[in-house]
């Protein structure tokens, strides 16, 4: 005699092998009592694995056939899936047959969405239950999930339809709005070609819609996007609609919060003028150059994005001003200078002419120097005036002293990334053996332009990117030791910072100078180059490398360094605590030909400071055949 799970058993496989009717109804007609024992035992009507003990929680498992990654985004999304992983970490006290019934039911149809998104829209989902209680009592329900996705859906055309103001200058055929849809198409994330997911789908309208609305079309929005995906051809068309409302340009910048500063000082770094088409990439890098007025200590830049003014949108800016006066004392130390004490006076507005007064003093062991800069509040064009006088003495590491004296006016310009210099300096530079003879003296008058390139992640703490630094000089020397004359100068240092793999990060860096100027012209020492130390060849004392004369090292006309550091963070819970190995090679000469480079390299800790990073390092230089310890902070260009 049947069992009713035998019953149960044979009713499933009709359900899911309809082939199999024929069969079975035979079986059934040539057994009438298996029958009447069936009619005695009146099993439910909707007959499968569920229909017995349905308040009851059953033991079960999933199994998901698919490709990867499919099946893991399967196991983490669907609700079977989840299910089975609370009843792993004993989160759930098992499913009842009427729940697992429904899961089952439901998951086709969830599986077929979670792929869809994928790019799968012409899948094949099967799923199988079998229960193995006849023969095994304490079997679970096996739950099969068989998914074959078939080939993922291409995108094959992409359209945009312009709405608003965009869509009049477009007729107009004007070079700003097709300059605009050229770029939203250029960088349009989803392109034909490209495999369809939705959540690429989703990235690509927030990017074209947030370029929009950072370019001139601050309000716009997407009246209506569309894909028509074709199953037989996995193909899929992207339609969007937007709307862009009124073109907005600036209208007059209104200053709040001013107290002894001017409003010019503000208004004169503003990267747009009145009427010029609105960029939310103006505002934030305008809001930036503000605050690096060091001026201000609170810094808020906004519009009134209303559409009755987009023609003219109001600019206010509210500012809180830093005291018009402060003043610093502090104690530091310096693997190449040694310790030393200094004091700082900063004035944001001396006399009320609109300019800022620094004053520095440093008295070292080693190095002393006292300092002035005046810098003006910006003028019209982003432009800044420069006057600074300087006064240095230095204990070279060969006991020889150095002694400069300059003072410089000129004129700094800032772009976004460029920031060019451009001055005439007085300069008067002495070196005195440690026997008190002149070994080199000269000063001259010289005409500079430099230029500083940043493009870099961060320019406290960068790991990606690059900084660059290039100085052309030409000037003419007199009262000097040898003979007086003219000279020309060069010089270029290139940094770049790169991630690596696992987390590595890689620092490379270079630097090539040149002066050119008849053998016997004496230039001034601080026109000249020399190597070693903390930003140069490690492992070897600061400014050590050069031209040596009468026992004392001096600066050489032609320098040329290269660096190569790779680090990695020390413990995975502290990112900010990085482990160092490097090689430094380089060296200064009275010309290229004469550059005999010096080695060093060694290990170092790195932190990730607020105001830097902070080295340290061991370095072993290979010429003096010894260890030796540098330590700084702070980026050096």
């Amino acid at each position: 005699m049947m069992t009713l799970t035998g019953l149960v058993r044979i009713r499933l496989r009709i359900r899911k092998h309809a082939a199999c009717w024929g069969a079975v109804a035979s079986m059934l007609m040539h057994a009438p009592a298996l029958a009447q024992d069936v009619q005695a035992v009146q099993a439910p009507d909707s007959g499968d694995v569920f229909d017995v003990d349905q308040a009851q929680p059953v033991a079960w498992q999933l199994n998901i056939e698919a490709p990867s990654p499919l099946d893991k985004l399967l196991r983490t999304y669907l609700d079977l899936a989840r299910f089975q992983a609370e009843a792993a970490t004993q989160q759930s006290q098992g499913i009842r047959r009427s729940e697992l019934r429904r899961l089952v039911a439901s998951a086709p149809e969830q599986a077929r969405g979670l792929i869809e998104a994928e790019g799968y829209f012409n899948a094949t989902i099967v799923t199988r239950v079998s229960d193995e209680q006849a023969t095994q009592p304490n079997a679970p329900i096996v739950v099969t999930l068989q998914v074959e996705p078939g080939p993922q859906t291409e995108v094959s055309k992409v359209q945009f339809v312009f709405e608003g103001d965009l869509d009049a200058q477009l007729s107009a055929n004007e070079p700003g709005a097709q300059a605009l849809v050229a770029k939203l198409e250029k960088s349009w994330a989803l392109p034909q070609g490209q495999v369809f997911r939705q959540v690429d789908w989703s990235a690509a309208k927030n990017a074209a819609l947030a370029r929009l609305r950072a370019d001139g079309f601050p309000v716009a929005t997407w009246s209506g996007t569309s894909v028509t995906v074709d199953a037989q051809t996995q193909t899929a068309k992207l339609y969007l609609v937007a709307d862009t409302g009124p073109a907005f340009a600036f209208g007059d910048i209104r200053v709040e919060g001013l107290v002894r500063q001017p409003a010019s000082a503000i208004v004169n770094l503003a990267p747009f003028s009145k009427s010029s088409v609105y960029s939310e990439k103006h505002l934030l890098d305008w809001q930036e150059r503000i605050q690096k007025l060091n001026l201000f200590d609170n810094v808020f830049v906004a519009t009134d994005l209303d559409p009755t003014q987009a023609s003219a949108t109001p600019v206010l800016v509210q500012v809180h001003e830093l005291p018009i006066q402060t003043a610093t004392t502090g104690i530091g130390i310096s693997s190449d200078t040694g310790p030393r004490v200094s004091g700082e006076h900063l004035h944001r507005n001396v006399f009320g002419l609109n300019w800022q007064a620094k004053t520095k003093v440093q008295i070292g062991r080693q190095e002393s120097s006292a300092q002035l800069d005046l810098t003006s509040h910006p003028w019209p064009g982003r432009r800044r005036g420069l006057i600074s006088a300087q006064g240095s003495y230095l204990v070279e590491s060969d006991h020889a002293v150095s002694t400069s004296q300059q003072f410089r006016v000129g004129q700094l310009r800032e772009g976004e990334r460029l920031e060019r210099t451009d001055y005439i300096e007085f300069q008067r530079a002495a070196v005195r053996s440690a026997d008190n003879e002149v070994v080199a003296n000269a000063s001259a008058i010289s005409g500079t332009s430099q230029w500083i390139f940043r493009d870099v992640d961060s320019q406290i703490s960068p790991t990606k990117g690059s900084t660059s630094l290039g100085q052309l000089t030409g000037g003419r020397s007199y009262s000097a030791l040898d003979e007086e004359g003219y000279f020309g100068r060069a010089y270029a240092r290139v940094t770049w910072y790169q991630p690596m793999w696992s987390n590595w990060k890689a620092i490379v860096r270079g630097e090539v100078g040149q002066v050119f100027a008849r053998g016997k012209v004496s230039v001034p020492d601080t026109q000249l180059f020399r190597a070693g130390g903390d930003d140069s060849v490690r492992g070897y004392p600061y400014r050590s490398l050069g031209v040596e004369r009468d026992g004392v090292v001096l600066g050489g006309r032609s320098i040329g360094t290269g660096s190569l550091e790779v680090a990695h963070p020390i413990l995975s819970s502290k990112p900010g605590l990085l482990g160092a190995l490097f090689v430094d090679a380089g060296d200064a000469a009275d010309r290229f030909g004469a550059l005999k480079p010096k080695v060093g390299y060694g290990l170092g800790v790195r932190w990730l400071s607020p105001v830097g990073p902070l080295r340290l390092d061991a370095a072993y230089g290979t010429k003096v055949q010894r260890w030796r310890v540098h330590f700084s902070v702070g980026v050096s260009l």
